[in-house]
């Protein structure tokens, strides 16, 4: 697992911030997670995999749509998995099981599950049709999978407007190249390798159309937290010194202030929700 670039990316470079803000985080992401539960429609009984699980929100919904049966949550982040732990004993729910595991680099087992669900935890495989084939192969014939995934970044300003601000201090802005939070934009591309994977039955339809970022009350520590988790932006600022660092913090949160509605910053998203069967 070692040698997976995300490894360092989701373990020390902005691993620790999505900990700090995981409740904001799911908040944030909730509506997609939510359509795309929705559409794998999780039965009593059924064993389920989360596949990039992070600090495990969606797993718990998982368990709780699944009990008895057991849910298990997948990540390469050890501090998210971590949290999600603690999670789960507080929420005290004992079906579920949260374990290190690098989907790409190992496989999950053979027909050990009858759905894979992922939030927003399948576009940073480096070669993501290995990746998938790894899925496929752990569920059971007819086992399903449902995930939510991002559309292209002009079609996501709530993801785009914080982090182009803070590129014009930081000098990078996103991508929709190789893994990244956009990687999956493409929707031919998404059917490529689901098919080169060995699933059927493709689905792609378009998720929730509107990104709340959070309350207004405190617009720089909302940018802060959104440059921080972000994997591209979150390493670019931890090395600025302090004072271009705060640069950024302060043309992110200009950025955002004209899309406060109501209180909260509310911005455009948009995503896929993905589905497909093992034979």
């Amino acid at each position: 697992m070692s040698e997976n670039p995300q490894v360092t990316v989701w373990n020390d470079d902005v691993g620790p911030a999505w900990v700090t803000y995981a409740d904001d985080y799911d908040l944030t992401l909730q509506p997609f997670g939510d359509a795309a539960l929705q559409r794998l429609d999780v039965q009593t009984g059924e064993r389920v995999v989360d596949i990039g699980c992070g600090a495990g929100a969606t797993t718990l919904q998982l368990a709780a749509l699944a009990s008895p049966a057991s849910v298990v949550g997948v990540d390469i982040s050890k501090p998210m998995l971590s949290l999600a732990a603690q999670r789960a004993a507080a929420a005290g729910l004992t079906n579920v099981t949260f374990t290190e595991h690098d989907v790409e680099a190992e496989s999950l087992g053979d027909g050990q599950f009858d759905a894979a669900f992922s939030r927003m935890g399948v576009m940073f495989f480096e070669e993501p049709e290995r990746a998938f084939t790894h899925i496929r192969k752990s569920l059971v014939p007819g086992g399903r999978l449902a995930f939510a995934c991002f559309q292209a970044p002009a079609a996501n300003p709530f993801i785009v407007v914080p982090i182009m601000a803070a590129a014009q201090v930081l000098k990078m802005g996103p991508s929709n190249s190789g893994p990244s939070p956009f990687a999956f934009a493409d929707p031919e591309r998404v059917t490529a390798i689901l098919t080169g994977a060995g699933f059927q039955s493709v689905s792609i339809e378009s998720g929730p159309a509107t990104g709340v970022l959070g309350s207004a009350a405190d617009m720089t520590a909302m940018a802060r937290r959104l440059l921080e988790q972000n994997p591209s932006m979150g390493p670019l600022l931890a090395a600025a010194s302090p004072a271009v660092r705060e640069e950024a913090v302060a043309a992110t949160a200009a950025a955002l202030s004209p899309h406060v509605v109501d209180g909260v910053v509310t911005l455009g998203a948009a995503t896929w929700i993905v589905s497909a069967t093992n034979a």
